[in-house]
């Protein structure tokens, strides 16, 4: 696995945590983070002398250096690159598909929702005003 794959995979579970599944998935993600490297509880706290660990799927800069540590592991350690391989695994059945460069995120509008506006999509930029 690249280092291309891992970053679309983490980049595309960081811009589906505003979802539900998406916010299950970046958690697994995070719970797979914490337990690699030893670190970091889940409630954000750390233990004493630690640096925590960069888990913020808001924040585009962590979210690369976030893939950049599980892929320098993963080079390492075969384990590890098979629970990543396995949480990568889920997020695509959880409807959060990673292939190349494409990230798709699903998302469904249904029941008794009401919605006024909706927007979907990677890059969307609204210009104007009402």
């Amino acid at each position: 696995m690249s280092l291309e794959a891992v970053t679309t995979a983490v980049t595309a579970a960081a811009g589906a945590a505003g979802t539900e599944v998406g916010r299950r998935i970046w958690g697994s993600l995070a719970d797979l983070a914490r337990r690699t490297f030893g670190r970091g509880h889940e409630d954000g706290t750390t233990t004493a002398g630690t640096v925590p660990l960069p888990l913020d799927p808001a924040s585009p800069q962590e979210t690369q250096a976030l893939a950049a540590m599980l892929f320098g592991r993963m080079l390492h350690d075969e384990a590890m690159a098979t629970e990543f391989r396995q949480w990568l695994q889920s997020a695509r059945a959880a409807d959060i598909a990673v292939a190349g460069d494409t990230v798709t995120v699903n998302n469904t509008v249904s029941g008794n929702a009401r919605v006024r506006t909706l927007y979907q999509g990677q890059n969307i930029n609204v210009t104007g005003t009402r």
